[in-house]
């Protein structure tokens, strides 16, 4: 997208339209498709977040910005300062925090996302459930009614799996909290003192080990960094999940983002960033 495309879609939702012939912009990186821009006019420093076609997100604008409104409350994202759903157009508050994934695996930063989920966790947000069995189903007809794409052997065992795992997850644990469901390193914003989430698209009520099993399984946690999740989010309550459950998780949440990502080439107009993070997560998912 052009500089000029940027700042005329900028004119919809900046607080001064007369800032913004002289703003600033500059690209983010960070997420799988380049549509993040940092904006410096005055005082003012925000994030404009443009549509992308053929997205794969869940929720609808209006019900993501609701959601990181919510969070944002609790100081646990960024403002929402404005939102122009039917231009597709997020603009939040920028935060001068570090992202890279080898951050989210230290203990002192697994123990502030663990304090930020159990609060984002207790947030009383109507958001609809977030169902495993349901996002599977959607994605393999996805796959299905492709005219590019069809299930190898490998995948159609990997598709048999998530469904498995995805239909006893859902019945054994309740969707009882405000769950982000998408906790990639870049979506995690961590300063010297606290961390906040960005990218509420796939917000939801869900279970909280979800949100657990996302964090580990998207940044490649290892056991001892589990256990700590674990040990830090239940501490002794009655019924925590044990590591297998968590396990069993990181393996059906990486079998989600890989069907995830096969959907996502079959309908953007470029797929490669996706096309490689689904071999990736392939390469993973063999290994056990």
């Amino acid at each position: 997208m052009s500089l000029a495309e940027v700042r005329a879609a900028l004119r919809r939702v900046w607080p001064d339209a007369r800032e913004v012939d002289k703003a600033q912009i500059r690209a983010l990186g960070g997420g799988l498709n380049a549509r993040s821009f940092l904006v410096v006019a005055g005082e003012r420093r925000h994030v404009l977040r443009l549509p992308v076609a053929g997205s794969v997100a869940w929720l609808d604008l209006a019900t993501e910005a609701r959601a990181m409104r919510a969070a944002a409350a609790a100081d646990l994202a960024p403002a929402v300062i404005a939102v122009d759903a039917e231009a597709g157009l997020l603009l939040t508050d920028y935060r001068m925090m570090l992202w890279v994934p080898d951050l989210v695996r230290q203990p002192a930063v697994v123990t502030m996302i663990v304090r930020l989920l159990r609060a984002l966790h207790r947030l009383p947000v109507e958001l609809p459930v977030y169902s495993v069995e349901g996002f599977t189903s959607s994605y393999l007809a996805a796959l299905a009614a492709s005219n590019v794409s069809s299930l190898g052997a490998e995948e159609g065992r990997w598709a048999a799996e998530l469904v498995t795992l995805g239909r006893d997850f859902d019945a054994t644990h309740s969707p009882t909290a405000f769950c982000h469901n998408d906790l990639v390193a870049a979506n995690i914003l961590v300063d010297g003192a606290a961390a906040r989430l960005i990218d509420f698209e796939y917000a939801g009520r869900g279970a909280p080990l979800l949100d657990l099993a996302s964090l580990a399984g998207m940044n490649d946690l290892n056991e001892a960094q589990r256990r700590q999740l674990l040990d830090e989010y239940y501490g002794t309550a009655p019924g925590a999940p044990s590591m297998r459950d968590l396990d069993n998780a990181v393996r059906m949440v990486r079998l989600l983002a890989y069907f995830w990502g096969r959907v996502a080439e079959t309908r953007l107009a470029d797929p490669r960033a996706h096309a490689e993070l689904s071999a990736s997560i392939g390469a993973t998912l063999r290994q056990g």
